[in-house]
């Protein structure tokens, strides 16, 4: 009665996992062929537009903090909250219209070759460990 339990056991493991690995083979060469269609098309700066600008219109308060932090002194912390916070408000303002805009306009190569209006938030660079704990 044991052996028939193994035995099936052992059967069915291997028929769920033939079709899994059937699967991962599908799914690359499939991502294979659309980043090939892609490319074609010279789509992928495109879509680079498009993630840029969804990064920076939900991304644009993240200005605020940024910039609060960076005008921080310990000797008037009053003064350097205020002045932080406006410059902030304005900053992140303008990278969320930026964003809005690379977002609606990801298709149009403008500007030249779909270059970046803005540079990407210190918070988005991945070797930055400055602000590792704050999100």
């Amino acid at each position: 009665m044991k052996s028939w339990v193994v035995i099936t056991l052992v059967s069915g493991s291997l028929l769920l996992a033939a079709p899994a690995s059937a699967a991962v083979e599908v799914e690359s060469s499939q991502s294979d062929r659309v980043d090939a269609w892609m490319a074609k098309h010279h789509l992928h700066p495109a879509f680079d537009k498009l993630g840029r600008g969804l990064g920076n219109t939900l991304g644009g308060w993240l200005e605020v903090p940024l910039q609060i932090q960076r005008r921080y002194t310990s000797k008037d912390p009053v003064t350097t909250f205020v002045t932080g916070s406006a410059v902030g408000l304005v900053k992140g303002a303008a990278r969320t219209a930026v964003g809005v805009y690379e977002t609606v306009t990801f298709f149009i190569p403008y500007p030249e070759q779909y270059a970046p209006i803005l540079p990407p938030l210190e918070y988005y660079h991945r070797d930055n460990t400055r602000y590792r704990g704050v999100l």
